[in-house]
């Protein structure tokens, strides 16, 4: 028979929980601050208007004319000018790195062939590995296009120069070859980062962590044991998604597929170190999966996943190039789209190691000295 409804006891179940609430400061911590980044990422880190884009430039003419082309692109609010280049294979090989986005190519005559009002061509690059950098890049070359031709030839019926795009990499700028490989930094980082995590915790919360401790085999055989099949899941994972990659979205990789594996494995040890560290501050899967979230949620949004870092305010910056997904997406991108070797992606490499040794190390650390 179903019982009737007793409001005092209504209480004393809201009561109950909101005193299990309050007993757990991390949880609640993790549940007041989550909303809050969200709306400050999604309101404030995240730009949609892409300005002040990299770029170099080459100058062969070196006259008074280029002079003033090159002081119309410093001006304009698309483009930033960061240097120039000696040639245009020395300006190639910077955007293969991702040093810069964009490089202007001014030949040489060009003041005479302007002199002479014939059309004369500038041939801009642009590194399409990003499509929204490269559409930005394609309406900032129009507008400096009518800009400086109207400036040199106001009555001219043709324009006298005509900035003439050559997209790099991924010149049909496919959303699969932004997006995917991406999406293979996301998909490596949840799996170690959430099944270790959640792993360790489960076996604290059972009470076997204890047993396993009592074994007279020392906490680096616990650790290894632990996260050595969890590497070989996530390494798994990782070429599953390289085959998905090529065999369903026809995205080859353009630069060596062995440094792409050896520099992805130092990366699986982030994430790998990221979720032994949770486990030592979470008591529970609960917070072991708002911790996780917490962490993903900014990876996601700030690594340059989506939205260019350079066009992000400062602190959303800093936050940017503390989060490892940042260099290794860097490492994907480059390897996969570009064609990248070490010599191009020595910096970002160098981090994911250090990321990789440092945080496996720290939290090893940690978990030999935490109590169960």
């Amino acid at each position: 028979m179903r019982e009737a409804f007793d409001a005092s006891g209504l209480g004393a179940v809201i009561y109950k929980e909101v005193r299990h609430i309050l007993r757990e400061p991390t949880t609640l911590a993790l549940i007041i601050v989550m909303p809050l980044l969200q709306l400050l990422i999604y309101g404030y880190a995240i730009n949609l208007h892409v300005q002040h884009v990299r770029t170099l430039y080459v100058d062969e003419d070196r006259s008074r004319i280029s002079a003033a082309l090159v002081h119309a692109v410093r001006r304009s609010q698309t483009f930033d000018v960061i240097g120039s280049a000696s040639s245009v294979p020395a300006l190639e090989h910077t955007l293969v790195a991702g040093r810069a986005r964009v490089g202007f190519f001014i030949p040489k005559g060009f003041a005479k062939s302007v002199a002479g009002s014939s059309p004369t061509t500038v041939q801009m690059l642009v590194d399409g590995s990003d499509a929204n950098v490269a559409q930005a890049a394609y309406a900032g070359a129009a507008a400096l296009t009518r800009a400086i031709s109207e400036h040199i030839d106001p009555f001219g019926e043709s324009p006298p120069v005509d900035i003439r795009p050559r997209t790099l990499f991924n010149p049909s700028l496919r959303t699969p070859n932004f997006l995917v490989p991406g999406l293979i930094g996301l998909v490596m980082q949840n799996v170690t980062i959430v099944l270790t995590a959640l792993s360790i915790v489960n076996e604290r919360e059972r009470g076997t962590l204890e047993q396993l401790r009592a074994m007279p085999i020392g906490a680096g055989a616990i650790v290894l044991g632990k996260l050595i099949p969890y590497g070989l899941v996530g390494f798994l994972d990782l070429l599953l998604v390289l085959f998905a990659m090529r065999a369903v979205f026809s995205v080859p990789v353009a630069g060596n597929v062995a440094l792409l594996l050896s520099l992805s494995v130092a990366f699986l040890m982030t994430g790998l170190g990221l979720g032994l560290l949770i486990s030592t501050v979470a008591r529970s899967q609960l917070q072991a999966i708002l911790m996780t979230v917490f962490l993903l949620i900014p990876s996601f949004l700030l690594s340059g996943m989506f939205f260019e870092i350079d066009q992000m305010p400062a602190p959303a910056r800093i936050i940017s190039y503390a989060l490892p997904m940042t260099y290794f997406l860097e490492i994907l991108r480059g390897i996969i789209i570009r064609g990248a070797g070490l010599s191009d992606l020595w910096l970002p490499a160098v981090v994911t190691v250090a990321f990789g040794v440092g945080t496996l190390a720290l939290a090893s650390l940690r978990f030999a000295a935490k109590p169960t």
